[in-house]
């Protein structure tokens, strides 16, 4: 990526689920193994309440996760909807000549 940029579109959808996957996963990893240390993975004496704070401070710090995972979207929607063979079928058009009722 140093070399090519981020202009990809695949680049950038993997960027933008990495940024959304890996610091929950680090968190849910570092709180499973304070449950695992019990009272010690609790106190100031391990580094696990340390790392725990600095997973949850990397999630927010980049970003909402959810800006991350509609971007990955929305990268995906646009390449499938240029590669996709429905999509040259065309959108279905409605006929505007008759009233649409629903049916209670």
């Amino acid at each position: 990526m140093d070399r090519l940029g981020n202009s990809d579109h695949y680049t950038r959808k993997i960027l933008s689920l990495v940024k959304a996957v890996v610091p929950g996963m680090a968190q849910k990893v570092i709180d499973r193994a304070m449950q695992i240390h019990g009272g010690l993975g609790g106190s100031q004496d391990s580094f696990l309440p340390m790392a725990f704070v600095g997973a949850r401070n990397l999630r927010w710090a980049d970003g909402p996760d959810e800006v991350h995972w509609r971007t990955a979207g929305k990268l995906e929607l646009s390449y499938q909807t240029k590669s996709s063979p429905l999509y040259e079928i065309g959108l279905y058009e409605h006929d505007k000549s008759v009233p649409f009722r629903a049916k209670l």
